[in-house]
């Protein structure tokens, strides 16, 4: 292919998601680079989403590498290119995972399959993935579930109170009730739904000193309109380590920890830094004041130079120097293990979904979305909305361990809350209204630091917001 123009060089570009400075581009044409533009495409490159004059400069001084390397990411069993064999592991992962859980209930003890259900009278206890759901012409709900060998049609009675029970595609329920014996396709009648849960657990107070984890999310450093005065205002309470800060002993920054580039159309409009690299650079200088005592971990979300579909794997080692201070990358979901105490952390894209699928709930009142969440024991229970997954043989958005502590983000709002005693945080924004905000009529609730004491039930919100 000819690279003559400057019009084709840009579409070639665009093509891959890479963004070209005005220099880097001048540099190509005015040297006539084009046979070596294909070399330029990189896989930093394509990660980072944009190439520089810096970069057309070590192409020419031959230190681009131009081997095409393996797609890594975090999880040895997650590939770009899926097969629906693939997909249906994950799905199977999903189900033998809840199910183990929903079995192991006090109300479904005897669970059986599906296949000895329905050979089976009397009241019997069953656990499936639901494949369909639709309402009935007399107001009942209608399902379909599935195990590893069957299926069944299943009627949510609405004299019975269940009609109107939240049923979620992909979920996996337990179910009580009995199977219809008559002639035609069996049915069953289900008294009961069960859900996995989060089993109620007491937050004990060890009346030991205060150790607080600290609750960031969404700074979008690099955006014009990123709260900087306010961030460093934060920083700068931190610095001084009185009150609540003296007992600050871990920070965790859950995505979008820059605002990065090509997100979205225009994007370069609203931008203070250009380079994402340089945003996490940035980024990095204000974290090297951050006192040393203090952990800091790190995940990426939808902005940021990792790949969109979930899970997301650890930045670069590139982007680790960047951020010039000892932290420590987490993929994005991920639990960890902090004092004896269970935090696990997610950036939070299908809240954009559950906000849709739950009644009631929107961005302003988050809380309701994510405690569906938690009930269903699943970080993403609807395949196939706004939320792009990799499949693997591992679903590794079901939350199998318990978490002490539930931290997300993305919405851009605040909420605090305490589900069945798993205390949860919808992490505040760093950034200042944005245009796209404006026009669907939401507010966000910027610069905002939650704190959660690991030795007590204390929760503690710190405002550095300054208009």
């Amino acid at each position: 292919m000819l690279f003559e123009d400057r019009t084709s060089i840009l579409e070639y570009f665009n093509k891959h998601g890479i963004l070209v400075s005005p220099e880097a581009l001048n540099m190509i044409l005015d040297r006539s680079m084009g046979q070596l533009i294909p070399r330029m495409v990189s896989d930093e490159i394509v990660s980072l989403g944009y190439l520089d004059e810096k970069e057309v400069r070590k192409l020419l001084r031959g230190e681009v590498k131009t081997e095409k390397q393996d797609f890594e990411v975090y999880l040895p069993d997650i590939k770009v290119n899926s097969s629906v064999e693939d997909f249906r592991q994950m799905f199977v992962s999903r189900y033998k995972k809840l199910s183990k859980i929903i079995s192991a209930s006090s109300y479904m003890r005897g669970t059986m399959d599906i296949r000895t259900a329905k050979r089976t009278p009397g009241e019997v206890k069953v656990v499936g993935m639901v494949s369909t759901i639709e309402s009935t012409r007399n107001g009942h709900k209608k399902l379909l579930i599935e195990d590893l060998e069957d299926s069944i049609q299943v009627i949510l009675m609405k004299s019975k109170g269940l009609a109107d029970e939240l049923i979620l595609q992909d979920e996996v329920i337990g179910l009580t009730g009995n199977v219809s014996s008559g002639p035609g396709d069996q049915v069953f009648f289900a008294n009961e739904v069960i859900r996995p849960d989060i089993p109620y657990k007491v937050i004990d107070d060890s009346k030991k000193e205060p150790v607080y984890v600290g609750s960031l999310s969404d700074i979008h450093v690099g955006s014009k309109t990123f709260r900087k005065d306010d961030f460093r205002k934060m920083i700068s309470w931190i610095k001084r380590s009185e009150g609540e800060a003296a007992n600050l002993k871990y920070l965790i920054l859950s995505g979008d920890v820059v605002d990065g580039i090509g997100v979205y159309p225009g994007q370069d409009e609203d931008l203070e830094i250009l380079n994402p690299l340089e945003q996490y650079e940035q980024l990095g200088e204000y974290l090297s004041e951050i006192p040393e005592d203090i952990s800091i971990f790190v995940m990426p979300g939808n902005h940021d130079s990792v790949r969109l579909a979930e899970p997301q794997p650890l930045f670069s080692e590139r982007i680790r120097k960047a951020l010039n201070r000892n932290v420590t990358l987490m993929p994005n979901p991920y639990n960890l293990r902090l004092e004896e105490k269970n935090v696990l952390v997610y950036h939070g894209m299908s809240l954009n979904d559950m906000v849709e699928l739950v009644p009631g709930a929107n961005f302003e009142t988050i809380g309701t979305a994510i405690e569906e969440i938690l009930k269903r024991r699943h970080l993403s229970p609807k395949y196939g909305g706004k939320t792009p997954l990799i499949p693997s043989p591992e679903d590794y958005h079901v939350i199998e361990q318990v978490p002490d502590i539930f931290i997300t983000g993305h919405i851009h709002s605040h909420s605090v809350g305490n589900y069945r005693g798993v205390r949860y945080v919808n992490s505040s924004t760093w950034q200042s209204q944005t245009d796209y905000q404006k026009m669907m009529n939401f507010a966000p609730n910027p610069s905002i630091l939650s704190m959660f004491d690991l030795n007590s039930q204390s929760t503690i919100m710190k405002n550095f917001k300054s208009d």
